[in-house]
């Protein structure tokens, strides 16, 4: 996923990058085919620049900038949007030479729009603080750009309106003249983050000066990487901090979450043994005055971050005020965090004289020194089983996005004798095996796992691992994300000069199937909060195509099956059919069970959108009302049923596990 710039609230992760060669914050334009080559290299499918890339480019780079569609006019995007083919051709020649001529001419009309945007908006705010109104609807906001000047002051002016509209409902009362000025100031600052990556100093300005260079090789760079499929990416370095620490669940700095305001940046939140934390000064809701003496009440928030950017452990003073009350000043060292909230965390169910155990696995994550997803879930089967016997298992993936394909590998492997995980194919024909190495299996029982729309990449390479070896059941939507390509990534690479990821090969797993498109089929829908949205690989724009691979045909090839057979055959985990022989009993019993469950139906009419307290029974009207039916627990509560179920079902005659 490509990680959006954050204006109004920040974690603090503020890592040493590297600087090795040049680095992202000296980008010039003859980078930009450099780092594309290097990418190319990776990529599955594109080997060099070409018409499609080019043309999608040119989209992609003006959602960059204008994805709400409120700066620029339709007649100012169409001649980017349909270059004829001599027009690409020349694009393609130009970027031989390291030449961006039709990129720096679309950002100079960029710039054009700035200046207009910030007229509209001055005029507006005008309006609005004298309660002088416009005539607008809802429908004004179209999909596509706006046709006239005057249709785009309309969609100004609703955004305005509803910015307004939405803190008088929170506050639960009208704005004084004072806080609208306010509020609009603050919006005004977060609108000139943004535009001073494509508008500075004056138009035209950003082809000659350095740091111009700079943020337009970067523009270019996102545009044509995102251009090759929907997850491939090029990161700034923020970007990169973001989602380093995402992966590896921990960051350097002072542990605090700030977040701007209209009476300044405050912070709205300590990470728990963070600095900040265990100082016992820091509070939530203190405003940041100053850090190291310097006053920040003129800064950008970008210069907040900044400022509090250092090597870990190094020391930083912050000027604090609370309340009503005077200044106080603390000062803090930088040290290394754990995101333990971003780990994985359970809890269990009293069953006869054991437990059903319930694990959230929010992400697979690796922090290289000890943290990781796979030993978390080993210890928490651990601390499960000292409970008593652990008749059952629920293993919640349905916020999980992926991670470490290392770690979807060996979370799999917990639940497995010796056998291929994973097969991964790349674009020259490479096939490569992951498998599953200890011969231990740390559980063995009825285990489901759940899954959403949501699950994806490498949750859905466990998932569809388990299945096919038959070891669990998988409930939830009726299928998972659809992500089966894999990316290589600089992010977590120490010596990495710049950032990016690129998907460099499709998975399959035992079977042969590939999740691309299709996901993981649940066998047991249990519909999440997730069901009724469009999520999914098929819903992105130029998503790999999905395939399967031909295992016979694979092993056809003597050589190969040689190596299949000496390496992999001997060791290959032997499917169990116990649990998929009950499905079509589970099934029923699950879908007899919710058609019974008055909250599960109230959830399943409100996803549908069908909100008349009229369809609920008296007892139900006020739970109907207020949204408060158990709407991230039923779906946990039918999977522990499931469990029951299946433990029913094994001691049973008919059914031997």
């Amino acid at each position: 996923m490509l990680l959006k710039h954050r204006v109004f609230a920040w974690v603090l992760f503020l890592l040493s990058l590297p600087v090795l060669g040049y680095c992202e914050k000296e980008l010039k334009y003859s980078n930009i085919r450099q780092n594309m080559q290097n990418i190319f290299h990776y990529h599955i499918d594109n080997k060099e620049l070409n018409v499609n890339i080019v043309r999608r480019s040119f989209k992609i780079y003006l959602e960059q900038f204008d994805q709400e569609k409120l700066y620029l006019l339709k007649d100012e995007t169409l001649p980017f949007l349909e270059f004829e083919d001599k027009e690409i051709a020349r694009v393609i020649k130009q970027y031989e030479k390291d030449q961006f001529d039709e990129y720096l001419r679309l950002n100079q009309i960029i710039e054009r729009a700035i200046i207009r945007h910030r007229q509209i908006r001055e005029e507006i705010k005008q309006l609005i603080l004298n309660n002088v109104s416009l005539h607008y609807q809802e429908g004004d906001n179209g999909a596509d750009y706006a046709s006239s000047k005057e249709e785009l002051q309309k969609r100004i002016f609703y955004k305005f309106h509803r910015l307004i509209e939405i803190r008088e409902r929170k506050d639960g009362k009208s704005l004084s003249l004072e806080k609208k000025s306010k509020l609009l100031a603050l919006y005004e600052k977060k609108l000139r983050r943004v535009e001073n990556y494509y508008y500075l100093e004056t138009p035209g300005a950003n082809t000659t000066t350095a740091s111009g260079e700079h943020y337009q090789a970067l523009h270019i760079l996102k545009a044509m990487t995102k251009s090759l499929d929907s997850h491939s990416a090029y990161y700034s370095n923020e970007e990169a901090a973001e989602l380093r620490a995402a992966l590896k669940k921990q960051f350097q700095g002072i542990g605090i979450v700030l977040r701007e305001s209209e009476d300044g940046v405050y912070i709205s939140d300590l990470l728990t043994g963070g600095p900040a934390y265990l100082s016992g000064t820091v509070t939530v809701g203190d405003f940041l005055v100053a850090i190291d003496g310097v006053y920040t009440e003129e800064m950008a928030f970008d210069e907040v971050l900044e400022h509090l950017r250092g090597e870990e452990g190094s020391y930083v003073e912050l000027t604090l005020k609370r309340g009503g009350s005077e200044s106080l000043s603390v000062k803090l060292k930088r040290e290394k965090i754990v995101l333990h909230e971003e780990r994985l965390t359970y809890t269990y169910e009293p069953y006869a004289d054991g437990v059903i155990g319930r694990i959230c696995l929010p992400g697979f994550y690796d922090n290289g020194e000890g943290v990781n997803s796979e030993k978390d879930l080993r210890e928490a089967i651990k601390e499960l089983k000292s409970l008593g016997p652990l008749y059952g298992l629920v293993i919640d993936l349905r916020e999980n996005s992926g991670g470490f394909l290392t770690q979807a590998v060996k979370v799999a492997g917990l639940f497995i004798t010796k056998g291929i995980i994973v097969i991964s194919k790349y674009s020259d024909g490479e096939i490569r095996y992951m498998r599953d190495l200890d011969g231990r299996m740390y559980y063995q029982g009825p285990l489901v796992l759940l899954t959403s729309k949501a699950s994806a990449s490498a949750a859905e390479i466990v998932a569809q691992a388990l299945q096919d070896y038959g070891m669990a059941v998988v409930v939830g939507d009726e299928r998972t994300y659809g992500k089966g390509s894999m990316q290589y990534q600089t992010v977590t690479e120490e010596d990495a000069k710049v950032y990016f990821k690129v998907t460099v090969g499709r998975y399959y797993t035992i079977s042969g199937r590939s999740t691309q498109i299709e996901g993981v089929r649940a066998d047991i829908v249990v519909p999440t909060a997730f069901a009724p949205y469009n999520i999914g690989e098929r819903y992105l724009e130029y998503p790999l195509a999905n395939d399967e691979l031909d295992i016979e045909a694979l092993y056809s090839n003597k050589g190969q099956y040689k190596t299949f057979q000496k390496k992999y055959l001997p060791s290959l985990q032997v499917k169990e059919t116990s649990w998929k022989r009950m499905i079509p009993y589970l099934k029923a019993n699950s879908e007899k069970r919710l058609a019974r469950d008055e909250n599960f139906q109230i959830f399943l009419r409100k996803m549908r959108g069908e909100t008349s307290e009229t369809q609920t029974n008296k007892n139900n009207k006020k739970n109907y009302k207020n949204n408060n039916f158990g709407v991230n627990d039923l779906q946990v509560k039918e999977s522990v049923n499931i469990i029951k179920d299946m433990i029913y079902l094994s001691q049973s005659s008919a059914f031997h596990p």
